[in-house]
Protein backbone atom coordinates (compact mmCIF):
# COMPACT_ATOMS: atom_id res chain seq x y z
CA UNK A 1 0.00 0.00 0.00
CA UNK A 2 1.33 3.73 -0.63
CA UNK A 3 0.88 6.40 1.54
CA UNK A 4 0.29 9.96 0.31
CA UNK A 5 0.99 13.29 2.16
CA UNK A 6 -1.87 13.77 3.35
CA UNK A 7 -1.60 9.87 4.53
CA UNK A 8 1.39 10.40 6.55
CA UNK A 9 0.11 13.30 8.10
CA UNK A 10 -2.61 11.85 9.40
CA UNK A 11 -1.15 8.72 10.42
CA UNK A 12 1.66 10.78 12.21
CA UNK A 13 -0.54 12.44 14.31
CA UNK A 14 -2.84 9.55 15.60
CA UNK A 15 0.73 8.12 16.77
CA UNK A 16 1.57 11.46 18.20
CA UNK A 17 -2.03 11.64 20.20
CA UNK A 18 -1.98 8.09 21.17
CA UNK A 19 1.74 7.52 22.12
CA UNK A 20 1.79 9.05 25.56
CA UNK A 21 -0.76 6.96 26.65
CA UNK A 22 0.94 4.15 26.02
CA UNK A 23 4.05 5.16 27.39
CA UNK A 24 2.84 6.29 30.85
CA UNK A 25 0.58 2.88 31.25
CA UNK A 26 4.17 1.27 29.84
CA UNK A 27 6.43 3.05 32.30
CA UNK A 28 3.64 2.70 35.39
CA UNK A 29 3.78 -1.05 34.85
CA UNK A 30 7.27 -1.88 34.12
CA UNK A 31 9.37 -2.89 36.80
CA UNK A 32 12.47 -1.05 38.30
CA UNK A 33 15.91 -2.17 38.90
CA UNK A 34 15.62 -1.80 42.48
CA UNK A 35 11.76 -3.41 42.72
CA UNK A 36 13.90 -6.33 41.01
CA UNK A 37 16.19 -6.82 43.27
CA UNK A 38 13.80 -5.92 46.32
CA UNK A 39 11.33 -8.89 45.01
CA UNK A 40 13.99 -11.56 44.52
CA UNK A 41 13.58 -14.70 46.48
CA UNK A 42 15.83 -16.04 49.30
CA UNK A 43 17.61 -18.55 47.17
CA UNK A 44 18.70 -16.15 44.26
CA UNK A 45 21.20 -14.89 47.06
CA UNK A 46 24.53 -16.42 48.31
CA UNK A 47 26.32 -15.94 51.05
CA UNK A 48 30.53 -15.34 51.64
CA UNK A 49 32.14 -18.21 52.57
CA UNK A 50 34.56 -17.35 55.10
CA UNK A 51 37.28 -19.41 54.16
CA UNK A 52 38.08 -17.39 50.71
CA UNK A 53 36.86 -13.98 52.44
CA UNK A 54 39.42 -11.55 52.88
CA UNK A 55 38.95 -8.53 55.24
CA UNK A 56 41.31 -5.28 54.43
CA UNK A 57 41.12 -2.34 57.35
CA UNK A 58 42.16 1.04 55.52
CA UNK A 59 41.88 4.56 57.65
CA UNK A 60 38.59 4.82 55.74
CA UNK A 61 37.07 2.09 56.55
CA UNK A 62 36.91 -2.00 56.00
CA UNK A 63 37.01 -3.34 52.58
CA UNK A 64 35.60 -7.28 51.96
CA UNK A 65 36.92 -8.99 49.11
CA UNK A 66 35.75 -12.34 47.65
CA UNK A 67 39.34 -14.89 46.82
CA UNK A 68 38.61 -16.57 43.76
CA UNK A 69 40.31 -20.04 43.44
CA UNK A 70 38.49 -21.13 40.80
CA UNK A 71 40.28 -18.62 38.78
CA UNK A 72 43.59 -18.01 40.60
CA UNK A 73 44.07 -20.99 43.11
CA UNK A 74 47.72 -20.31 43.43
CA UNK A 75 47.43 -16.56 44.26
CA UNK A 76 44.76 -17.15 46.31
CA UNK A 77 46.88 -19.03 48.45
CA UNK A 78 49.70 -16.95 48.73
CA UNK A 79 47.38 -14.06 49.40
CA UNK A 80 45.90 -16.24 52.33
CA UNK A 81 49.72 -17.42 53.52
CA UNK A 82 50.68 -13.74 53.61
CA UNK A 83 47.79 -12.67 55.27
CA UNK A 84 47.84 -15.06 58.35
CA UNK A 85 51.62 -14.30 58.53
CA UNK A 86 50.64 -10.34 59.16
CA UNK A 87 52.57 -9.69 55.88
CA UNK A 88 50.64 -7.23 54.99
CA UNK A 89 49.79 -5.66 58.05
CA UNK A 90 51.36 -1.99 58.09
CA UNK A 91 52.17 -1.96 54.53
CA UNK A 92 51.35 0.87 51.86
CA UNK A 93 49.68 1.58 48.76
CA UNK A 94 53.16 3.24 47.20
CA UNK A 95 51.73 3.86 43.76
CA UNK A 96 47.91 5.22 43.56
CA UNK A 97 47.04 6.18 39.46
CA UNK A 98 43.56 8.09 39.56
CA UNK A 99 41.78 6.14 37.43
CA UNK A 100 43.75 2.99 36.78
CA UNK A 101 44.76 0.96 40.06
CA UNK A 102 46.15 1.28 43.11
CA UNK A 103 49.14 -0.90 44.22
CA UNK A 104 50.60 -2.25 47.60
CA UNK A 105 51.85 -4.87 49.25
CA UNK A 106 55.48 -4.30 49.17
CA UNK A 107 58.02 -4.29 52.13
CA UNK A 108 60.14 -2.03 50.53
CA UNK A 109 56.81 0.68 49.85
CA UNK A 110 58.94 1.11 45.95
CA UNK A 111 57.67 -1.19 43.73
CA UNK A 112 61.21 -3.60 44.61
CA UNK A 113 60.39 -5.72 47.17
CA UNK A 114 58.35 -9.41 47.96
CA UNK A 115 58.17 -11.78 50.40
CA UNK A 116 60.58 -14.51 51.17
CA UNK A 117 58.89 -17.02 49.14
CA UNK A 118 59.07 -18.39 45.31
CA UNK A 119 56.96 -16.52 42.73
CA UNK A 120 53.75 -17.39 41.60
CA UNK A 121 53.32 -19.30 38.33
CA UNK A 122 51.17 -17.37 36.06
CA UNK A 123 47.00 -17.79 35.90
CA UNK A 124 45.75 -15.34 33.41
CA UNK A 125 43.18 -17.42 32.27
CA UNK A 126 41.33 -20.98 32.93
CA UNK A 127 39.66 -23.13 30.69
CA UNK A 128 35.96 -22.76 30.50
CA UNK A 129 35.29 -26.01 30.87
CA UNK A 130 37.25 -25.78 34.41
CA UNK A 131 34.78 -22.94 35.30
CA UNK A 132 31.61 -23.00 37.26
CA UNK A 133 28.73 -21.14 37.20
CA UNK A 134 29.76 -18.99 34.15
CA UNK A 135 26.58 -16.90 33.12
CA UNK A 136 27.04 -15.31 29.51
CA UNK A 137 24.90 -11.83 29.28
CA UNK A 138 26.22 -10.78 25.90
CA UNK A 139 29.67 -9.23 23.84
CA UNK A 140 31.07 -6.12 23.09
CA UNK A 141 33.98 -5.00 21.13
CA UNK A 142 36.77 -6.78 23.24
CA UNK A 143 35.03 -9.95 23.95
CA UNK A 144 32.99 -12.60 22.02
CA UNK A 145 31.40 -13.34 24.64
CA UNK A 146 31.08 -11.27 28.35
CA UNK A 147 29.46 -12.65 31.60
CA UNK A 148 30.07 -13.26 35.69
CA UNK A 149 31.14 -16.32 37.30
CA UNK A 150 29.55 -16.02 40.89
CA UNK A 151 30.11 -12.26 40.50
CA UNK A 152 32.75 -11.79 39.28
CA UNK A 153 33.24 -10.03 35.88
CA UNK A 154 34.25 -12.61 33.08
CA UNK A 155 34.99 -12.42 29.18
CA UNK A 156 36.04 -15.85 27.39
CA UNK A 157 36.28 -17.13 23.74
CA UNK A 158 33.49 -18.47 21.69
CA UNK A 159 32.61 -22.22 22.82
CA UNK A 160 32.61 -23.42 19.22
CA UNK A 161 36.02 -23.05 18.58
CA UNK A 162 37.19 -25.88 21.05
CA UNK A 163 37.74 -28.34 18.51
CA UNK A 164 40.01 -25.59 16.79
CA UNK A 165 41.81 -24.62 19.39
CA UNK A 166 45.25 -26.25 20.61
CA UNK A 167 44.60 -28.45 22.85
CA UNK A 168 41.20 -28.07 22.94
CA UNK A 169 40.97 -25.15 25.53
CA UNK A 170 38.38 -22.20 25.63
CA UNK A 171 39.58 -19.33 27.69
CA UNK A 172 37.97 -17.81 30.41
CA UNK A 173 39.43 -14.62 32.01
CA UNK A 174 38.23 -12.48 34.70
CA UNK A 175 37.86 -8.63 33.33
CA UNK A 176 39.64 -5.78 35.37
CA UNK A 177 36.86 -3.51 36.11
CA UNK A 178 37.15 -1.56 39.01
CA UNK A 179 36.81 -3.27 42.47
CA UNK A 180 38.87 -6.60 40.53
CA UNK A 181 41.72 -7.53 42.76
CA UNK A 182 44.76 -8.34 40.59
CA UNK A 183 48.64 -9.53 40.96
CA UNK A 184 51.41 -6.82 40.19
CA UNK A 185 54.87 -8.44 38.40
CA UNK A 186 57.51 -7.59 37.05
CA UNK A 187 58.39 -8.50 32.71
CA UNK A 188 58.12 -12.19 33.79
CA UNK A 189 54.80 -13.10 33.59
CA UNK A 190 55.83 -15.95 36.44
CA UNK A 191 57.26 -13.14 38.79
CA UNK A 192 54.15 -11.89 40.69
CA UNK A 193 55.03 -12.67 44.80
CA UNK A 194 53.42 -10.48 47.21
CA UNK A 195 52.37 -6.81 45.79
CA UNK A 196 49.08 -6.58 44.30
CA UNK A 197 46.40 -4.02 42.88
CA UNK A 198 43.04 -3.09 43.50
CA UNK A 199 41.35 -1.58 39.90
CA UNK A 200 39.70 2.20 40.64
CA UNK A 201 39.29 1.94 36.89
CA UNK A 202 39.04 0.17 33.85
CA UNK A 203 41.76 -1.42 32.20
CA UNK A 204 40.39 -4.48 30.30
CA UNK A 205 42.33 -3.32 27.47
CA UNK A 206 45.51 -3.46 29.08
CA UNK A 207 45.97 -5.83 31.75
CA UNK A 208 43.10 -8.53 30.94
CA UNK A 209 45.23 -11.75 29.94
CA UNK A 210 48.43 -10.53 31.08
CA UNK A 211 48.27 -10.39 34.95
CA UNK A 212 46.29 -12.44 37.14
CA UNK A 213 42.86 -11.32 38.90
CA UNK A 214 42.48 -13.21 41.89
CA UNK A 215 39.27 -11.60 43.97
CA UNK A 216 36.86 -8.68 43.81
CA UNK A 217 35.44 -6.02 46.10
CA UNK A 218 32.39 -7.18 47.50
CA UNK A 219 31.87 -4.31 49.63
CA UNK A 220 33.79 -0.84 50.66
CA UNK A 221 34.82 -0.10 47.51
CA UNK A 222 33.80 3.56 48.63
CA UNK A 223 36.94 3.31 51.38
CA UNK A 224 39.48 2.64 48.43
CA UNK A 225 38.37 5.81 47.29
CA UNK A 226 39.99 7.80 49.86
CA UNK A 227 43.87 5.85 48.92
CA UNK A 228 45.83 8.86 48.57
CA UNK A 229 47.15 9.11 45.01
CA UNK A 230 50.60 9.66 43.48
CA UNK A 231 53.74 7.71 42.23
CA UNK A 232 54.75 7.39 45.27
CA UNK A 233 51.41 9.54 47.25
CA UNK A 234 52.97 12.16 49.11
CA UNK A 235 51.25 10.35 52.21
CA UNK A 236 50.77 6.66 51.31
CA UNK A 237 47.93 4.85 52.93
CA UNK A 238 48.75 1.82 54.71
CA UNK A 239 46.78 -1.39 54.96
CA UNK A 240 45.79 -0.99 58.62
CA UNK A 241 45.65 -5.00 58.93
CA UNK A 242 44.35 -8.05 56.41
CA UNK A 243 42.36 -11.62 58.18
CA UNK A 244 40.83 -13.79 56.55
CA UNK A 245 37.00 -14.11 57.19
CA UNK A 246 37.24 -17.93 59.21
CA UNK A 247 40.18 -16.49 61.18
CA UNK A 248 37.55 -13.87 62.72
CA UNK A 249 34.88 -15.03 65.35
CA UNK A 250 31.28 -15.48 63.16
CA UNK A 251 30.26 -12.64 65.68
CA UNK A 252 32.04 -9.88 63.90
CA UNK A 253 32.27 -11.32 60.15
CA UNK A 254 30.05 -8.91 58.08
CA UNK A 255 26.33 -10.41 56.92
CA UNK A 256 27.04 -10.29 52.97
CA UNK A 257 24.97 -11.83 50.35
CA UNK A 258 25.52 -11.61 46.59
CA UNK A 259 22.86 -11.68 44.00
CA UNK A 260 23.72 -14.85 41.88
CA UNK A 261 24.53 -13.93 38.58
CA UNK A 262 23.43 -17.36 37.06
CA UNK A 263 19.77 -16.12 38.34
CA UNK A 264 16.90 -15.63 36.12
CA UNK A 265 16.66 -12.42 38.61
CA UNK A 266 19.79 -11.09 37.72
CA UNK A 267 19.17 -11.32 33.87
CA UNK A 268 15.51 -9.49 34.68
CA UNK A 269 17.85 -7.02 36.38
CA UNK A 270 20.05 -6.07 33.19
CA UNK A 271 17.40 -5.71 31.40
CA UNK A 272 16.03 -3.15 33.49
CA UNK A 273 18.15 -1.27 33.97
CA UNK A 274 19.51 -1.26 29.93
CA UNK A 275 22.91 -2.79 30.42
CA UNK A 276 22.26 -5.31 27.64
CA UNK A 277 20.66 -4.31 24.12
CA UNK A 278 18.47 -6.53 22.42
CA UNK A 279 20.98 -7.57 20.05
CA UNK A 280 23.01 -9.07 23.10
CA UNK A 281 25.70 -6.18 23.02
CA UNK A 282 26.95 -5.08 26.86
CA UNK A 283 26.56 -1.67 27.10
CA UNK A 284 29.45 -1.41 29.68
CA UNK A 285 30.25 -4.35 32.07
CA UNK A 286 32.68 -2.08 34.34
CA UNK A 287 29.67 0.17 35.18
CA UNK A 288 27.19 -2.81 35.91
CA UNK A 289 27.17 -2.99 39.61
CA UNK A 290 26.24 -6.64 41.63
CA UNK A 291 23.74 -6.58 44.12
CA UNK A 292 24.64 -6.94 47.21
CA UNK A 293 23.10 -7.34 50.46
CA UNK A 294 24.92 -5.78 53.24
CA UNK A 295 23.97 -6.45 56.99
CA UNK A 296 20.51 -6.45 55.40
CA UNK A 297 20.86 -3.19 53.54
CA UNK A 298 20.12 -3.85 49.78
CA UNK A 299 23.60 -1.96 47.92
CA UNK A 300 23.28 -1.14 44.09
Amino acid sequence: MRFGSMGWGVLAIAVAAASPAFADDDDENKPTPRSIIENAPDSDWRPLDPENTLYMDLPSGQVVIELRPDFAPGHVARIKELTREGFYDGLTFHRVIEGFMAQGGDPNADGTGGSSKPDLKAEFTRDSAEVEHFREIGRDRMAPRLGYVDGMPTAAAPEGLRSFLKGGRVDVWPVHCPGVMSMARATDPNSANSQFFLMIGDSRLNLDQRYTAWGWIVDGFEATRRIVRGEPPSRPTPIIRMRIGSDIPASERADIKVLKTESATFIDYLKADGDVSEDGFVKDICEIKVPVKAEGELEL
